[in-house]
This record gives structure tokens, C-alpha cells and sequence, in this order.
């Protein structure tokens, strides 16, 4: 590595000076139920973040907001903090700053919002509504309703890389990290599309690929310490405080390293997340298969149905669907889509009883509610059950009317890609419609996680 691609000293003292955030009583028991649920999301209803200090934090940031009329929801704002500060992002939402973070949002008159993160530490909690989405150099969180935070790091590029860019002296790429408390984001960048759920975190490079791990036990035992009492702190607890805030900074340091090494845009993924030679993304091996089965890990493919349109005719596209064959697969997709729309609104009034979210909530976002309301560990057991389904191991059940929604759902959407390809033959033939699959469909989603032995 060259010295231009080294971090620089301000960027150091700024890692160095990363500070612990308070989140509302009650946070550190749903965290680290989080960690040993993982990945289930918590059935709990997130509580408002406490209120204390956001004056005196608010005189030190430079905070912009402008609401419109009452009957709208329509609002507009940014936010560059010199100081933890926390910021209202509508009637939903709130974003708590840390020093030398930077954010702006725009809310639309039905309460959609799309938050610009540019850089720093930011902590989320949103309730549940419209669509939410976070914005960051490395590609888009989208939120169901959660507690989580984004780190946006800037990384240096060599001289090289920014004389060939043409703005020289900008900030030209940024690693970031989303690591989810409560409830379940879905991260999409130009590489992949993963779904995230409590007790879990996703370090994405400037590439667009996603690293998922489980939040360390350090972390959880940190974040529940350090960030759930609001409350003065004993000399003792900081001193432990202080330990376990260097340990964090240590793993971070790690972190940032490992990303700045990471392989340049277009190189093969690892082989635990690429298509095996000869065999298409969603058609894993028998051998895979057997090992997944023992990782309680599948994986899936579709089209992407959450903000389905179709295509416009005599539109290019990377699938290679030729000008005259857009009819037959814009038929084929609204098909489809129609089929599962209906099915996961049906499941969804089954699992909460809400008719009216049931017309006003995305289709991601009712999934994410299903699930929420699913028993503890169920998610686990589903993940178990139909990974050893599909490695042969046992027999996939013949009648799925008593199935929970949350297992109906899940084995819905494992069906998508087949399905979808099906509708596409009907009309342009089998082997025309594997050709415009190809190695997968554009929406790709692994989930992975056996069930806890002592629930």
C-alpha cells in the first residue's frame, strides 16, 4: 500500500476520538436479546430515544429543518454536528449525530424519506410507516422500522486514482458500516442486495460488496453498558467504559484496514458468496448444499417486486430482452407480482390484524412485520428446516395450510426466481427464459443461522 492510500493523521485522531451514544432505558436488555436471538428480529416495539442534553447538543451543530403545512407531511433538512446532537427526520424518525457527522433528508407529503449520509457516525430509530432510505457513498439502506446506526468512513485514494477522476483533492470513497439493534434493513449497493437483521452488520467497501457478521459479544456487552443507562456514570464503569470503547476502536482500526485491502470493482467474490464453476448463482451444488445444511443457510433470487415497474418499451437493458420480447415478460413479471403482492397482504392481516397497513406499507416492509410478529426463534427454525430440505436431508412438508405466515411468507419468496422464469416460458419458451435469468435475478438474498439450542 502506498503512503497516499494510508490514513491520514486527522483521520486517525477522529477514529481515536469515536464516542459512545445513550440510547432509551430498557435498550441494552432488547440488544443483547438481540445478539442471542440473532438473526430474529425482536418482537418488541422500539422506545423514543431520551431527550436529555439535545439542547445544549442542538446550540453546538448546525441543524436545519423546514416543515410545511400541518396537513402535510412534507419536510426538509440537514445536519453538520460539531457535537452529539439529536434531529427529528419528520414524525417518525430520529438520527442522533456524532461530532463530524453530516446528513441531509427530504420527507415527501406521505411521509416517504430519503436521508443524503455523507459522512460520520449516525444512530437511527424509525417507526414503522412509508418508505425510509439512507443514502451513503457505498449504496442504500432501505428501512422497515428499526433501531441502527450507519458509519460512513472516508477512505484516502492514491494520486493515481484521483489525477484519473478528475477531482483531485474530494473525497472520491468511503467504507461504511450498518450494524441493526432492532428490526431488519435491507442494504443494496450496484454488487448485492442483503437483508440485515437485529444483532447483525454488514461492513460494505467502496466496491459495493457486503461483509455480514454477527455483533461480537464484546459490542453487544458494550453497547448495552456504554449506551443504555440515562444517567451520570461511576468512576468505576468508566474505567470499564474506557476499555471497552479501545477494544471497539481496535476492532474498527481492523476494519478500516481490511476494506482499504479489499480487491478493485469486478473481481470474483469469495467462494462462499459466488456461483460455482458450471452452475448458475441460484443453483448451488449437492455438496454446497449438504454444508449449507449444517450452516442452516439458503439462499434466493427474484426479480425484485418491492417497487416494481414495468419496462418501458425499447428500453436497454443488461438481460439482453430484445425490443419485441418486453410485452411478453412486462405479461410474465405482472403476473407474478400480482400473485405475490396478494399473498403477502393476506399474510400480513393474518399475522397483525392491520387492514389499513396492509394498503399503505411496501411489500418489504410488510414482510419485515410478519416476521417481527413471528415467536422467538421461529425465523432459526424455518432457515434449519428448509436447508435440510433442499440438501435431500429431510422431506419438505405436503401440506403448508398450518404453517405459520412467517414460514408461508419465507417459503414464498424462495420461490420467486423459479417462478418468475416459469411465467417467462409460458410465453417465450424454457430456454429463452433461462437466458434472460441468467446467473440470477437482480434481487439476491442469503440468510443463514441455526436455532439456539437453549430456547
Amino acid at each position: 500500500m502506498s503512503q497516499d492510500d494510508e490514513l491520514t493523521e486527522t483521520e486517525r485522531r477522529a477514529l481515536d476520538a469515536f464516542p459512545a451514544m445513550p440510547p432509551p432505558p430498557g435498550f441494552a436488555d432488547r440488544v443483547l436479546a438481540a445478539r442471542e436471538a440473532s438473526p430474529v428480529p425482536p418482537r418488541r416495539r422500539w422506545p423514543y430515544l431520551a431527550a436529555g442534553g439535545v439542547a445544549a447538543a442542538c446550540a453546538a451543530a448546525t441543524l436545519a429543518y423546514v416543515a410545511t403545512r400541518p396537513a402535510s407531511q412534507a419536510a426538509s433538512g440537514s445536519l453538520e454536528a460539531t457535537a452529539r446532537t439529536e434531529a427529528p427526520l419528520g414524525r417518525r424518525a430520529v438520527a442522533v449525530a456524532e461530532a463530524n457527522a453530516a446528513i441531509r433528508w427530504r420527507i415527501d407529503d406521505d411521509g416517504a424519506t430519503a436521508v443524503e449520509h455523507t459522512t460520520g457516525n449516525v444512530f437511527y430509530r424509525v417507526d414503522r410507516g412509508g418508505p425510509f432510505v439512507v443514502h451513503t457513498p457505498a449504496g442504500d439502506v432501505r428501512v422497515t422500522g428499526t433501531c441502527f446506526r450507519v458509519e460512513v468512513t472516508p477512505m484516502s485514494m492514491s494520486k493515481k486514482h484521483v489525477l484519473a477522476s478528475g477531482a483531485a483533492g474530494a473525497v472520491l470513497a468511503a467504507a461504511v458500516v450498518v450494524t441493526v439493534y432492532e428490526g431488519h434493513v435491507i442494504a443494496e449497493t450496484r454488487a448485492a442486495r442483503t437483508e440485515l437483521s437485529a444483532g447483525t452488520q454488514a461492513a460494505i467497501g467502496a466496491d459495493g460488496r457486503a461483509t455480514v457478521a454477527a455483533i461480537s459479544p464484546t459490542e453487544s456487552a458494550a453497547a448495552a453498558r456504554t449506551l443504555a443507562e440515562d444517567r451520570l456514570a461511576t468512576r468505576d464503569e468508566l474505567v470499564a467504559r474506557t476499555g471497552e470503547q479501545r477494544a471497539e476502536i481496535a476492532r474498527l482500526r481492523t476494519r478500516v484496514a481490511q476494506l482499504e485491502k479489499a480487491p478493485p470493482p469486478g473481481s470474483p467474490r469469495a467462494p462462499d458468496n459466488s456461483s460455482e464453476e458450471g452452475r448458475a448463482w441460484y443453483d448451488p451444488s449437492p455438496e454446497r448444499l449438504a454444508q449449507w445444511a449444517a450452516e442452516c443457510h439458503i439462499r434466493a433470487d427474484s426479480p425484485g417486486f418491492d417497487r416494481y415497474q414495468p419496462m418501458p418499451a425499447n428500453q436497454k437493458n443488461d438481460r439482453g430482452i430484445e425490443p419485441s420480447e418486453i410485452p411478453s415478460v412486462n405479461a410474465a413479471l405482472g403476473e407474478v407480482y400480482q400473485q405475490w403482492k396478494a399473498l403477502v397482504r393476506a399474510l400480513y392481516i393474518e399475522a397483525t390484524g392491520d387492514v389499513s397497513g396492509a394498503d399503505n406499507l411496501s411489500l418489504d416492509a410488510l414482510r419485515g412485520e410478519i416476521q417481527e410478529k413471528s415467536p422467538l426463534g421461529e425465523h432459526n427454525l424455518i432457515l434449519q428446516r428448509i436447508a435440510q430440505e433442499r440438501a435431500g436431508l429431510i422431506a419438505p412438508p405436503a401440506d403448508l395450510s398450518k404453517a405459520s405466515p412467517h414460514e408461508r411468507v419465507m417459503r414464498a419468496y424462495l420461490q420467486l426466481g423459479s417462478q418468475t422464469e416459469a411465467a417467462i416460458a409460458k410465453r417465450l419458451g424454457p430456454e429463452r427464459a433461462k437466458e434472460i435469468r441468467g446467473d440470477a435475478w437482480s434481487s439476491r438474498s442469503d440468510w443463514s443461522g441455526c436455532p439456539d439450542p437453549g430456547q
